[in-house]
């Protein structure tokens, strides 16, 4: 039998001497993961959400589509410093202390299709900062809103925000968690075979060189 030949069986003794690279990748594959989802979604407890709708209308005859065509000029208002310094400053003197960092991370301001509304929402792991979140960042865009865009007319706030609702459960959060770690560990596992199945057909087809 040709020396050189690749059998199964030197193929798991390769494996076996490169177990050290799969285990490495599985370690790199599961911890960047879990570096990932934390970054992402920080959260290990319960999120509690409350939203505020927020009507943004021309008082003159222009067309309710030339209106539309505005509203995402309208919610990258809404996201200014200015406003979030604003909402932060207000709610210290309400007794919440919360950073801009975190107000840009746990509000989030989208359109609602089809309408000239613009829904204000937010998530936090404090169930009684959501609602109030929601309320006071809707107050200080209505206020501050037309002074950073002049042709914006000023917009109407519908409802408080009054109570706030299990936006996900710690739960489903660790499940989420517990997944994606298994899913990096599991990339790490298939690439560390890969790369030893690579590297042992380099060093067979070095031996046949050799041998001829």
């Amino acid at each position: 039998m040709n020396k050189t030949q690749f059998t199964l069986k030197d193929l798991v003794k390769h494996l076996i001497k490169y177990s050290w690279l799969t285990l490495i990748l599985v370690i790199i594959g599961a911890g960047g993961t879990y570096i990932y989802i934390n970054k992402v979604s920080p959260y290990s407890g319960n999120l509690y959400s409350a939203s505020r709708n927020v009507l943004i209308k021309s008082k003159n005859n222009t067309s309710v589509q030339a209106d539309r065509s505005l509203i995402n000029s309208y919610i990258v208002v809404a996201s200014d410093d200015k406003i979030i310094s604003a909402t932060k400053k207000q709610l210290l003197k309400d007794g919440t202390k919360i950073s801009e960092k975190e107000i840009k991370k746990e509000v989030s301001i989208n359109s609602i299709k089809g309408t000239l509304f613009i829904k204000i929402s937010a998530k936090s792991p404090k169930k009684n900062v959501s609602a109030k979140l929601v309320n006071v960042y809707s107050e200080s865009f209505a206020k501050l809103g037309p002074t950073l865009f002049s042709s914006m007319p000023k917009p109407i706030l519908m409802s408080k925000a009054q109570n706030t609702k299990l936006a996900t459960s710690a739960k489903s959060i660790h499940s989420i968690h517990k997944k994606g770690i298994v899913f990096g560990a599991g990339f790490g596992f298939v690439c560390g075979i890969i790369i030893s199945l690579i590297i042992a057909i380099y060093d067979n087809y070095k031996k046949i060189g050799k041998s001829e």
